[in-house]
């Protein structure tokens, strides 16, 4: 008789769960199976109903690792420890969650097709908050290629998507166990009637309202004033030596400039930090005749030369804080002047840089990427930090728009974009669009593309959410612009050079949607509603059969 993981049972409960890691994570870009993930959970949820606790979390665990691998394993090329430390980390965190979702759903079976998707979207939250939050790859996320469907995130966020979809695999698997468990006559389908129909009058108005609102912004996109924009993608490596190479750089931006500035756009978009060091602080604390100076003053210049407002996006230094900011320079507006005793000698100038340059810097850093835990504390931390060539940024408390010719803007830096939390509080201080400035060169030498889409995805469902276009400005790609519809245009491709001009809308600073005044909210309804079922099944009811 065979026994261990060939035995009939094993090699059943192994297929179930690799059915679950493999579908959950081809969901996502750029394996580009959506699908995959409305019926994914099915098998794991019915498994969590009929086996022991221990068994449940025991797979759980070692699947969330094959998952995160495979949605992930492009954390190698980003920061190679972090592969080795998130993955285990994030699948003790998933086999918490599926050891709330076995206990609540052997304790409360009646209700857990609704506690289970609430329990589910409980940890997405909670892995989403704080500056360890890594709001990447939600259930939703994996619609983002599907406007019809998207169009309620305006109401509840991704969280409402996610609820759906979840909500499916939960009534779908409440039919399995049925099956699996009937003792009467009583079928299923009848059996789970109520759980059906809600769950189709819910799809069904999901559908309906997408339809609606998708013909309706349609039509405030195409009567909105628009601006132009051109769109920089250097495709240029993250980890590639900067100073070394930094007049070859300098080259590709000057050619970049020429092709954007010959379509006349109303603006020039840099991505993010382009230029990795100081720009401005030596060329206020340095002599003007020094390399590094002289760098700095072409660049700066560019917005005069080529006549055309430029976003810029470099390190800034104040008061020995480092910060990941993004300038607005006009040629039009005198924002800093250079003087001299000796037109004719460098080493006299000085530079003087003036506080009214509208910029805005990041706020939400990337962990082990931008700032680590007891970076300042430990030499050791900070020696990986320096070794990785991560960065130990500033998170910047300014909550500001800035204005530009013909619009209000603010810019998302990095993944700033995926945070619809984050971006509603733009809203509420009138803006007509966003841009994001985003690097994911780290992956330049490995080729992934799967955080450069995923990252798109997320940037989808907030452009829908907050009711707002997304420019985004991406140094390997995916540049582009996400319409308020949630719909990509872009033409550049993945790891090509090239500059995307195209129209942005200039929503109404007026329109907010449902989601900024309110459906925010949703998630941590839906968390209290897991926390009362979880609390309530772990102290206030027992089952004998429990293993």
């Amino acid at each position: 008789m065979k026994s261990g993981i060939f035995s009939k049972p094993a090699l059943r409960n192994n297929l179930v769960w690799l059915f679950w890691s493999v579908f959950y994570a081809f969901a996502f870009p750029t394996y580009n199976l959506p699908f995959m993930i409305w019926f994914a959970f099915v098998p794991v949820f019915v498994f969590a109903y009929r086996e022991p606790i221990s068994t449940t979390v025991k797979y759980a665990f070692f699947y969330s690792l094959l998952f995160f691998a495979l949605a992930f394993f492009w954390l190698y090329g980003f920061w190679w420890p972090g592969l080795f430390l998130v993955i285990p980390l994030y699948s003790l965190y998933f086999a918490f969650f599926f050891f709330c979702i076995a206990l609540v759903g052997k304790r409360l079976p009646k209700a857990r097709w609704l506690f289970v998707p609430a329990l589910w979207i409980a940890s997405e939250l909670l892995r989403s908050i704080g500056f360890h939050g890594f709001l990447w790859n939600m259930l939703g996320d994996s619609q983002w290629n599907s406007p019809l469907f998207i169009q309620s995130a305006d109401l509840f966020g991704v969280w409402g998507i996610s609820f759906l979809i979840l909500l499916t695999n939960s009534v779908l698997a409440e039919l399995v166990a049925s099956y699996l468990n009937r003792t009467t006559s009583e079928k299923p389908l009848l059996r789970n009637a109520g759980k059906i129909a809600i769950l189709i009058a819910l799809f069904g108005t999901n559908l309906v309202y997408g339809w609606i609102e998708l013909r309706h912004f349609e039509e405030v996109s195409k009567k909105s004033p628009k601006e132009k924009l051109s769109l920089l993608q250097p495709n240029v490596g993250s980890h590639d030596a900067w100073w070394e190479k930094r007049w070859p750089n300098y080259d590709i931006f000057r050619n970049l400039h020429e092709q954007a500035a010959k379509q006349k756009p109303d603006m020039i978009v840099w991505p993010e930090t382009m230029v990795k060091h100081y720009l401005w602080w030596y060329l206020e604390n340095y002599e003007l005749n020094q390399e590094v100076c002289k760098l700095n003053l072409l660049f700066i210049n560019f917005p005069r030369e080529f006549n055309t407002p430029i976003l810029m996006t470099s390190p800034e230094l104040i008061d020995e804080k480092c910060y990941n900011t993004a300038e607005y320079i006009d040629p039009k507006k005198q924002y800093y002047n250079i003087e001299t005793n000796s037109f004719n000698s460098l080493t006299h100038y000085r530079f003087n840089k003036s506080k009214d340059i509208p910029h805005n810097a990041k706020i939400h850093l990337v962990p082990f990427g931008e700032w680590m835990p007891l970076y300042d504390s430990l030499p050791i931390v900070k020696k990986i930090i320096e070794i990785e060539g991560a960065g130990a940024f500033t998170p910047s408390p300014d909550f500001n728009v800035m204005q530009g010719r013909k619009s209000s803007f603010r810019v998302l830096v990095c993944y700033e974009d995926i945070y619809a939390q984050l971006a509603r509080k733009f809203i509420k201080k009138g803006l007509n669009y966003f841009i994001n400035v985003t690097n994911d060169g780290w992956a330049y030498k490995l080729g992934f593309t799967h955080p450069m889409w995923q990252h798109l995805a997320g940037s989808t469902l907030t452009a829908v959410s907050v009711r707002r276009p997304i420019a985004r400005a991406a140094n390997t790609g995916v540049t582009g612009i996400v319409d308020v519809t949630g719909k990509f245009s872009g033409n550049i491709g993945d790891y090509q050079r090239g500059v995307y001009t195209g129209e942005i809308s200039l929503i109404d600073p007026k329109i907010e949607s449902f989601y900024v005044q309110i459906g925010f909210l949703f998630p941590y309804v839906l968390f209290l509603i897991a926390f009362g079922a979880f609390f309530t099944a772990l102290f206030f009811v027992r089952n004998s059969y429990e293993q």
